[in-house]
C-alpha cells in the first residue's frame, strides 16, 4: 500500500511541476468602424482584425452603402450595377467576396472575409493584400492607424 502512494505521490508531483502540453492562444480582436456621408448616400466600414499570439490571422471587411437622397434612388439599378461590376463574388483559397443588397431600402454591402493563414498569396495580391501574411503590425499599431485615419476602434 504504501508503494502505491508513494508512486501515486510521485506522479501527482511530476504532474505539477510539468503541467499539461496544451497550448495557450491568446486571441484579441480589432474592429473599427468608420462612417461616411455626403448629399446622396452614407457608407459604413466595419474591419474585424483577429490575432492569435499576437500574429494577424483572420481579417472581414464589410462595406454597407445606402442611398439616403430620394432623387439619387431613381439611380439604384444603375448605382448596383456599377458596384456590381466591381464586385464579383467568389470564394478561392482562403479569401471570399460576398454581396448582398436590399433594393427596398437602397443598400449594397460586401464583405471581404480572408482566413490569413490558409489564403494564397496569388489571391492575396489580387485583392490587393499581397503583404498581409508578412505584415506584423501589433493589434495596438493597427488600431492607432486606424483612428488616426477616423476610426472608431476596439480591442475585444
Amino acid at each position: 500500500m504504501k508503494k502505491i502512494c508513494m508512486l501515486f505521490l510521485s506522479l501527482m508531483v511530476m504532474v505539477l511541476f510539468t503541467g499539461c502540453d496544451e497550448v495557450s492562444e491568446h486571441e484579441q480582436k480589432l474592429v473599427c468602424t468608420s462612417t461616411e456621408n455626403d448629399d446622396s448616400m452614407s457608407t459604413e466600414q466595419v474591419i474585424s482584425m483577429t490575432y492569435k499570439n499576437d500574429k494577424l490571422n483572420h481579417m472581414t471587411m464589410e462595406v454597407n452603402t445606402k442611398i439616403t437622397d430620394a432623387d439619387a434612388k431613381d439611380y439604384w439599378k444603375y448605382f448596383k450595377e456599377s458596384m456590381d461590376e466591381d464586385n464579383e463574388e467568389f470564394n478561392k483559397d482562403g479569401v471570399s467576396l460576398t454581396v448582398s443588397y436590399d433594393d427596398n431600402n437602397y443598400e449594397y454591402k460586401t464583405v471581404l472575409d480572408i482566413d490569413v493563414l490558409n489564403a494564397s498569396e496569388e489571391v492575396l495580391k489580387e485583392q490587393g493584400f499581397e503583404d498581409l501574411k508578412e505584415d506584423n503590425t501589433t493589434i495596438e499599431e493597427n488600431k492607432k492607424l486606424a483612428e488616426e485615419e477616423g476610426a472608431v476602434c476596439e480591442i475585444k
